[in-house]
């Protein structure tokens, strides 16, 4: 049995002491590198600029080489037209078995086109634009990861700080319950009151096991979030605020690096592109085109045995739209009304995020003041907690005096505690919003 206590402890204390503590940073890292949503978001990155390239605008010349060959064995049977006279002894009917006859050919092809109204620029100009949009989605998805990361941190840090609140106010009541009973069997206190006291250690030992039971849950998200072991770290419970957030110079970062706006001018300058694309359709189009060709037919049924020829073949074309059933008219037209779409959706989603950046910094702000109230609430109800035990201890406070004043240090611990790490995550939006989570 003892030798079973031994390895029992040192599994326990060798599995304590692996645990590492997991820094907001470190879990950030892990929770990216760890994340199959960001693998398929950057894939799907590499998609995009694969697919954008130079030669897709149709500005890269192409190029081509063709082969052939090709032969035949026939039985042929030749009557010539009795007014054809070949002279000599040659028959007007000839039959020839198994004649053979062969054809190759190769030739090299290039084609170019030297112009089309400028639409490989505005193409390539429209690729460039996609690719950074790519780009921008790849940091949002890593954006929004981050603030999930952080979300589940603090959800885990406040629920281990309420935890450990109401572990505390257990083993007080565990205390309690022991000077009651004592008290009890000396004729101190009567049965109903230490029936109060037992109520109380009863209802207090729910209260940290359901608390247990909620930082388990908030564990294993977190364990599943950032793809490590649940039992592998611990959680640092320290908050740092920034007091000197100005919010005119939020908005102006918002402006310049939030994500969705970026997006948002990207789309509105490649509706633009597209527009110029539209017109560039009804520009003449000239090509050059280019080959060089060898060829070598052999037969022997045909009035020639063999034939080779070789050469280059070269020109140019020109290709000037007249009439396209007014579809290029049209597609001009709804390029426009694009364009206008595009431009109302800019300013739309620009004032829709200036909203939230500015709602969440009154929150932030309306936060920190907050906590400066909680903490000196929670230092007074702390000061009122040591008196209503003292004199609890001294008999001169009845049990349910005592146990107001516990109840209402847990709920002042709690309320601080959380609004703790709400603020933190609303410090947190804000960075995200304004395009700066990643900097953070």
């Amino acid at each position: 049995m003892k030798k079973y206590l031994i390895v029992l402890s040192i599994i326990i204390f060798g599995n304590s002491f692996s645990q590492e503590e997991l820094t907001l940073e470190q879990a950030i890292e892990y929770g990216i590198n760890n994340s199959r949503d960001i693998a398929i978001a950057k894939n799907s990155e590499k998609i995009i600029k694969n697919t954008n390239h130079l030669g897709a605008t149709g500005m890269l010349p192409m190029v081509s080489v063709s082969s052939g060959y090709n032969g035949s064995v026939n039985n042929s049977e030749l009557e010539f037209n009795s007014f054809l006279d070949f002279g000599g002894d040659m028959d007007s009917n000839i039959n020839a078995n198994k004649a053979q006859s062969s054809n190759m050919s190769s030739s090299i092809n290039l084609n170019f086109r030297l112009f089309n109204g400028f639409s490989g620029i505005y193409t390539l100009n429209k690729f460039k634009k996609q690719n950074t949009i790519a780009n921008e989605n790849t940091r949002s998805q890593i954006e929004s990861r981050i603030i999930e990361i952080i979300q589940q941190y603090y959800d885990l840090l406040n629920k281990e700080n309420i935890y450990n609140t109401f572990k505390k106010t257990y083993n007080i009541s565990e205390v309690r319950y022991q000077q009651a009973l004592d008290r009890y069997n000396t004729g101190s206190v009567s049965k109903l009151e230490l029936l109060n006291v037992e109520v109380n250690l009863n209802q207090d030992k729910i209260n940290m096991e359901e608390a247990m039971i909620n930082v388990k849950s908030s564990r294993l998200n977190i364990s599943l979030l950032l793809g490590v072991p649940e039992d592998s770290f611990s959680i640092k419970h320290e908050f740092q605020f920034n007091n000197g957030i100005n919010l005119e110079n939020i908005l102006n970062q918002t402006y310049a690096n939030n994500t969705s706006i970026l997006i948002s001018q990207l789309n509105y300058a490649i509706a633009q592109d597209e527009l110029k694309l539209s017109k560039a359709s009804f520009s003449p189009t000239i090509n050059l085109f280019s080959s060089y060709s060898y060829n070598n037919m052999q037969s022997e049924t045909s009035f020639i045995s063999k034939q080779s020829d070789n050469g280059i073949v070269a020109g140019l074309s020109l290709e000037i739209p007249i009439f396209s059933a007014n579809m290029k008219r049209k597609n001009f037209q709804n390029a426009k009304i694009n364009l206008e779409s595009k431009n109302y959706s800019l300013e739309e989603i620009k004032e829709t995020i200036k909203i939230a950046v500015t709602n969440t910094y009154y929150q932030y702000m309306e936060g920190l003041n907050n906590l400066e109230l909680l903490k000196k609430n929670l230092q007074t109800i702390e000061k009122t907690a040591d008196i209503s035990k003292e004199l609890y201890d001294f008999g001169q406070l009845s049990n349910l005096e005592y146990r107001e004043s516990q109840i209402l240090l847990d709920q002042a611990q709690i309320n601080y505690i959380s609004k703790l790490s709400q603020t933190k995550i609303q410090e947190y939006i804000m960075y995200q919003l304004s395009g700066q989570l990643q900097s953070k």
